[in-house]
């Protein structure tokens, strides 16, 4: 061996455990969801969206796959903050009001409860704009709740948007 190799520094391999441990917990979740769905029909009808949705999932997953492992550490413009009590507060409010916005699809309208999320959301993301929050929310409700018909055969229900 030439002595310009034995100088050479060693390339380690960073893993970021995080990122990779998400991934590879949605590429289980989506593998045993397609698993399902095959095992309890494989009826055209009942495959015809899920399973390409799925196989494209799984696709884009490969392709994030190798941003788990680095050859060198991170500039440190790029490392992620920390997170400070007020940010883990903002996400846990917004998984809050989403399971919030989850249990009152049935029992208070699919249209209030999207409408309140939205609202939430904008709120817990630093909007102050009472028309902008108000804007937003119905002009996204109307479209979800009309794109929600026009894709499902079966009504939710609504208190607003019949």
């Amino acid at each position: 061996m030439t002595d310009t190799q034995h100088n050479r520094p060693a390339t380690r391999l960073s893993v970021d455990w995080g990122h990779l441990l998400t991934v590879m917990g949605m590429g289980a979740w989506a593998l045993w969801y397609l698993q399902d769905l095959r095992a309890s029909s494989l009826d055209i009808e009942n495959t015809l969206m899920v399973q390409p949705v799925i196989i494209a999932f799984l696709i884009m997953l490969l392709a994030v796959l190798p941003q788990c492992v680095r050859k060198e550490a991170l500039p440190e413009g790029l490392k992620p903050e920390k997170l400070g009590r007020s940010e883990f507060l903002k996400i846990l409010a917004l998984m809050l009001s989403f399971a919030a916005m989850v249990w009152g699809m049935f029992s208070i309208g699919f249209d209030v409860s999207v409408a309140t999320f939205c609202a939430v959301a904008l709120l817990v993301g630093g909007e102050r704009r009472w028309w902008v929050v108000l804007l937003f929310s119905l002009i996204t409700t109307v479209l979800i709740i009309k794109g929600y018909q026009l894709l499902v055969p079966f009504q939710m229900p609504n208190i607003f948007l019949k």
